[in-house]
């Protein structure tokens, strides 16, 4: 009996540790258009859409959202806008996003799109040219494994007959 209070306890405790390594949230950051340069602390990291992660604290958990720094973007035409910092409410869970606007009274938005539009355009050829290193790579390794099927007897029936303490075995 106190043994399967001791599991149990044990059990309870690994629930509690595993339900606390989701200290991880998540915000995808998008702005309209697409394409503007996203910067956190003078930091870059790349062209919206992106997705940034934050640690969680206890702190967090216990009041229910966080509070993250200050986020900029940048378009091409020059326009851009900032938050001076985001509260994520952690009951709609750890994954969240958060859009950008381009100002309207700004110039240049017909650019900022054409922009967004060669971005997506370069993301295509991307996934394209990554199918073609697939593709062959799946028609080499075909080739060698045919290669190496052939190369292998092909065995269809074997007979075993022993002769004292020797056993002889056949393969047609």
């Amino acid at each position: 009996m106190n043994c399967h209070r001791y599991q149990t306890g044990i059990l309870a405790i690994l629930v509690v540790l595993i339900s606390g390594c989701a200290s991880t949230l998540n915000v995808s950051y998008y702005s309209d258009p697409p394409g503007a340069v996203l910067y956190q602390e003078n930091q870059r990291f790349g062209y919206t859409p992106t997705t940034l992660r934050y640690q969680i604290t206890e702190e967090d958990r216990k009041r229910g959202y966080a509070i993250l720094r200050g986020t900029s973007v940048r378009w091409a035409s020059g326009a851009s806008a900032n938050i001076s910092s985001l509260r994520a409410n952690l009951s709609t869970g750890l994954t969240q996003q958060f859009t950008f606007n381009r100002p309207e009274n700004y110039p240049g938005r017909e650019g900022d799109i054409r922009f967004a539009l060669e971005l997506e355009k370069l993301a295509i050829m991307r996934r394209q040219a990554q199918a073609q290193e697939d593709q062959a790579f799946y028609q080499l390794y075909n080739a060698i494994n045919q290669q190496y099927q052939r190369q292998q007897p092909s065995i269809r029936n074997c007979t075993s007959t022993l002769f004292g303490n020797t056993v002889n075995t056949t393969c047609y």
